[in-house]
This record gives structure tokens, sequence and C-alpha cells, in this order.
């Protein structure tokens, strides 16, 4: 396993550090708050058109890049640290759902429009809280009808995969936003990056998708778990350098805090979790492009190590911030409410630690 970036991924990684330093710094993300708007449009089309990261991990034959798991990763680390609000992570897995799958019309229609930034999808996949949905009628006709949330920029999609029971079976439907009887609430989220929404359909009119619906589902969860991995790494290093900056600089008692034996244990121990949880993303990452056969495993020990050590290392950090880590001005609440969010999106600890034990034969 290699911790160190090729030079391929350290250029990749530059490049997406400064285009978010450049257009979307956290100072954005507070005026998309105060705007409502779920992300910057401008900022989504230079994402996709100019650095092609909607295309990372979509073959070439698609028209994406084909540049695998390792670069995904880096590039969400990157977006991650500064909480650059997008729907990359809802096109990513519907994007990963469809490849799975193997439906040569839908992969052929779709997948170079989501490479390409010109089409947003989503994937209606929640927690086993949130709803379910049901197919009903003919494999050429068959409607949905039902509730799923939350629903990654479900409100802003253009076209939904949907997992469905019939008769027992899951299947995976294709519905356009516009298809009646579908209704997107967008909800009031934790998280000031993410936009959820909840999705109802009411004889919804759908197209089922050919192939395996339960190995696509399996195979979006890993991508979630290491693509969420990626996004805690990235946010716990800037949370972790932010308030390691503060430490050096604020004085109590005549002397920098950072100097206190407590404030240093605090910072030791946030910098221990971030290099064990890194370590496990990069083996993930890694695993995900050479050795398919461990990517879920590695993918969940990557997810329950950084969500978990990114939700705490958040709550640090508004400690150690003092007064002013407890005000909207500071940063610190966003990254809180983004470690929140990241630790139970797509299934929180404990269904996380299920699928490890599932995948140990535990």
């Amino acid at each position: 396993m290699a911790l160190i970036l090729t030079d391929e991924e350290q250029a990749l990684a530059d490049s997406v550090h400064r285009f978010v330093a450049d257009r979307s710094p956290l100072t954005s993300l507070r005026q998309l708050i105060a705007s409502g708007e779920p992300y910057d449009t401008d900022v989504w089309k230079q994402m996709t058109a100019q650095l092609g990261l909607a295309g990372l991990s979509i073959p070439e034959s698609y028209g994406g890049a084909g540049a695998g798991y390792s670069a995904l990763s880096v590039a969400l680390t990157e977006l991650g640290a500064g909480l650059v609000a997008s729907p990359l992570l809802a096109c990513v897995l519907a994007a990963e759902t469809l490849l799975t799958l193997e439906d040569d019309e839908a992969n052929g229609d779709l997948l170079p429009k989501i490479a390409g930034g010109e089409l947003i999808a989503t994937l209606a996949l929640a927690s086993s809280a949130g709803g379910q949905v049901a197919a009903s009628g003919a494999v050429v006709g068959p409607t949905l009808t039902g509730t799923v949330s939350p629903v990654l920029n479900g409100a802003e999609a253009s076209v939904l995969v949907v997992p469905a029971e019939s008769d027992g079976v899951t299947g995976l439907y294709l519905v356009d936003a516009g298809a009646d009887g579908l209704t997107a609430t967008r909800l009031t989220a934790v998280d000031h990056s993410r936009s959820l929404a909840r999705i109802s359909f009411r004889d919804t009119p759908a197209r089922q998708l050919a192939g395996d619906a339960v190995a696509a589902l399996g195979a979006a969860q890993d991508v979630a778990n290491l693509a969420l991995a990626s996004e805690s790494a990235g946010a716990m290093k800037a949370i972790l350098d932010m308030t390691a900056g503060y430490a050096k600089i604020r004085v109590a008692f005549g002397q920098p805090i950072g100097a206190f034996q407590a404030v240093k244990h605090r910072l030791a121990d946030m910098e221990k979790s971030w290099e064990l949880g890194y370590a496990a993303l990069r083996d993930a990452a890694r695993a995900g492009d050479e050795e398919p056969g461990r990517f879920g495993l590695a993918a969940s020990v990557a997810r329950v190590l950084l969500s978990g050590a990114y939700a705490e290392a958040s709550v640090d950090a508004v400690h150690l911030h003092g007064g002013i880590g407890f005000t909207w001005e500071h940063d610190a609440h966003l990254y809180y409410k983004n470690g929140l969010s990241n630790k139970v999106l797509f299934g929180g600890p404990g269904e996380q630690l299920d699928r490890l034990a599932e995948s140990l034969g535990i």
C-alpha cells in the first residue's frame, strides 16, 4: 500500500486544491446558505467542464476519464477539506450503479451526459429507516409508489435511479424528475453543504433497468463509503490544521494554549486518528482499482474509522477554539455539522459495522 500520492494524483490534488481556494472558499458556502441555493451552478460547470470531476471514475468509452477510484478519492478529499457544495457525490453514485448494472441503453444515453456535467443524476438510496418504494405493472411499463428519504440532490436531479420492491424482489428503476406522480421536497439539512430531499412516488411511470440490482446497490454502497471517507479525511485534516494554528496564537495565562498538556493531548489524538484513517482510505482506494474482491471490506473500514474520527474531531475543534468556536461567524460549526452528516449518510455506524461483520463472515 502506497500512502504517498503518485505524481498524477498529486497533480490532481493540487489542481482541485487551487480550484477550491480560488472558486469555492468557505465564504462562498456562507453565501449559499444566505441565498438558499443548494450549490453554485457556475462552480459546478467549472468542476465538470474544466476539471472533469464528474467523469473521473467513468470509463473513457462513455466520455469519462477512466481514472479509477484512487483519483476519485484524491479529488473528493480536497473537496471535503473545503466543504464544497455540489451534486458530485450524487452523480458518482448514480453512475456507479449504472455501470454495475450494464444496461447498455441506459449507459450509452446517460453516462456521457453525467461525465460532461450536462445531467445531474442521483441514486435514491436511503438508510433502512428511510422509507420504501414498491413497483407494480409489467416490465415494459412499471409504476412506482412510495417514499424515500433522504435523497442526495433529489430536488436538483433530472434523473433518479430508484430501488423498488416487486413481489419481494429488488429492482432498479429509472425515473425522470418530471414524471407524473413524482414529488421532490427539499429538506432542511443540518449540514449546509448537502442538499437532501424527500422523494414521493404515486403511480409514477418508470423503466426497469437490466442487470443485478442487489449487486449494483452493493457496489454503490462501497463507493459511497469510499467517497464519504475521502471527504471526511480532507475535512478532518482541515480542522486539525485550523485548530493547531489557533492553539499557537491564542494566549492564556501568558502563553499560547498549545503549550498546555491537555490541549496537546487532544490535538495529538486528532492527528493519530487522522493518520490511521487516512492509511485505511489509501488502502481502500487502491483496492478499488487493483483488488475489487477486497474493495467492499476496505471501504467499510475506512468509512468506520474516518467518519467517526471526523465527527469527534469536529467537536474537539469547537471546544478548543473556546468561546469563538461556538459562534455562527466561525467556521468550526460548519465542519461539525458536516461531520454529523458524513457519519450517518447512507448508513450510520451500526449499519456500517454490520456490513463489516458480514464481509468478514462474522
